[in-house]
C-alpha cells in the first residue's frame, strides 16, 4: 500500500486520503465503481488540488504582499504532508482514524477526525482547528468538494438548502451581491442559469447563503445515469456559506465544485477583510491566540434509480440521516450510531 495514501473500508464503502495536500480522492460503493471524487488539477505555479480538499487558512488568491512571501492560492492545507495520529483495524480494514496538519507560514493546526460508519456509506468528519500564534487572527476554511466525469455530466441534478445568492465576480470588486439570485435561478440583465443543471458556462462562480432558521446546511449532486449521489450535511452556524464552481470545455461539464465554508467571498483577505459581510453575515471567522475551533460535516453515498429526480430535503432525525426525493415519497434512511452524526 502507498505510504501517503490512507484507506478507511466497511462492508460497504471506501474512502481514499491522499495525506500529500490531506485530499479524500476516492469515496465509493462496492457496488459501484464510479468514484465522485476523482478530479484532478495541476496548477502553474506547481500545487496540485485534487479531489475534495481542503481551502485553509484561506479561499481563493494570496495578496501580492503576501505571494511575495510564499503564500498561495487556496492557504497551505493542500500543500502540506499530513501525520496520522491513530487509525484503528489493520493496514487492510479501518473506520476511524486521526489526522493533522500544521501551517507553517500561517501559524494554524488542523486536527481531522474521521469516522466511517460500519454499516453504511457515511462518513463523519470533525475539525478541529488551534492558532499557534501569539496573536488572533482571522482566516477561512472551505469545503472544496471537486467532481468529475464520468459522475459528472449534462445530466447530474445538483440540489441544496441555500437560498440567496449571488454571482462571484473575482475583480476585486466590494460590490458583488447584486443582482441577487434565488437558488436555483441565476439572472442578470444578459444571463440565465437553472443552477440544478450544469448546461453552459455562466456563473462560473456564484455564492449561496444559508437561512439561520435551518440549523443543518446540506448540498447534493445526483447521477441518475450512473445510479449514485452524493450529498453533504452540517450545521449551518459552522458554514454558512456554499460556493459553486463550474468548468465546461466544448459544452461538455470538465469540473464542478461543491464548496462549503466560512466564505462567500473569493478574494484575497485585504479585500474580504474591508468587505466584511454580505447580506448580513460575516465572510471570515476569528481564532484568538490559543483558541480552538471545532467544525464538522457528514459526507454521503447512495444507490439512486434511473428517474431518480432529484434531492428535495435533507434531515438528521434521531441518529437517523432521512433523505427525500422530489415529487415522490421515496426516502434514504441510514440509521447511525451517535458518533456519526451531528
Amino acid at each position: 500500500m502507498n505510504q501517503n495514501k490512507l484507506k478507511l473500508d466497511n462492508s460497504v464503502s471506501m474512502i481514499e486520503i491522499n495525506l500529500e495536500g490531506g485530499s479524500y480522492i476516492d469515496f465509493r460503493l462496492k457496488t459501484n465503481p464510479v468514484n465522485p471524487l476523482n478530479w484532478r488539477y495541476n496548477s502553474d505555479d506547481g500545487l496540485a488540488f485534487e479531489g475534495h480538499f481542503i481551502c485553509f487558512d484561506r479561499w481563493g488568491p494570496p495578496s501580492l504582499s503576501e505571494s511575495d512571501n510564499g503564500f498561495k492560492h487556496h492557504g497551505e492545507a493542500s500543500s502540506v504532508m499530513w501525520d496520522v495520529l491513530t487509525k484503528d483495524g489493520n493496514q487492510d480494514v479501518s473506520t476511524n482514524c486521526t489526522m493533522q496538519c500544521r501551517l507553517p507560514m500561517a501559524g494554524l493546526e488542523l486536527t481531522r477526525k474521521i469516522n466511517l460508519s460500519a454499516h453504511f456509506p457515511v462518513f463523519k468528519v470533525t475539525e478541529t482547528i488551534k492558532n499557534r500564534n501569539n496573536n488572533g487572527r482571522i482566516f477561512n476554511i472551505v469545503q472544496h468538494v471537486s467532481i468529475a466525469p464520468p459522475f459528472l455530466d449534462n445530466s447530474t441534478l445538483f440540489d441544496t438548502n441555500a437560498v440567496k445568492g449571488f454571482e462571484d465576480k473575482e475583480n476585486g470588486t466590494l460590490n458583488q451581491e447584486e443582482p441577487i439570485f434565488i437558488w436555483p435561478n441565476a439572472i442578470d440583465k444578459n444571463n440565465k442559469s437553472n443552477l440544478r443543471i450544469f448546461d453552459n458556462t455562466w456563473p462560473r462562480v456564484c455564492t449561496f447563503l444559508f437561512e439561520e432558521k435551518d440549523e443543518y446546511a446540506w448540498v447534493s449532486a445526483a447521477n441518475p445515469a450512473k445510479n449514485l449521489l452524493l450529498a453533504y450535511c452540517w450545521k449551518s452556524v459552522e458554514y454558512p456559506w456554499i460556493n459553486f464552481w463550474r468548468s465546461m470545455e466544448n459544452g461538455i461539464p470538465k469540473a464542478f465544485g461543491m464548496e462549503f465554508g466560512t466564505t462567500g467571498l473569493h478574494e484575497p483577505m485585504p479585500i474580504v477583510a474591508k468587505k466584511g459581510k454580505i447580506f448580513g453575515q460575516n465572510i471570515y471567522d476569528f481564532i484568538d491566540s490559543n483558541e480552538a475551533i471545532t467544525k464538522s460535516f457528514i459526507a454521503i453515498l447512495a444507490e439512486i434509480p434511473t428517474d431518480y429526480k432529484g434531492v428535495k430535503n435533507i434531515q438528521i432525525v434521531d441518529s437517523k440521516i432521512i433523505i427525500k426525493e422530489k415529487g415522490s415519497s421515496d426516502l434514504i434512511n441510514y440509521k447511525l450510531s451517535k458518533s456519526i452524526t451531528l
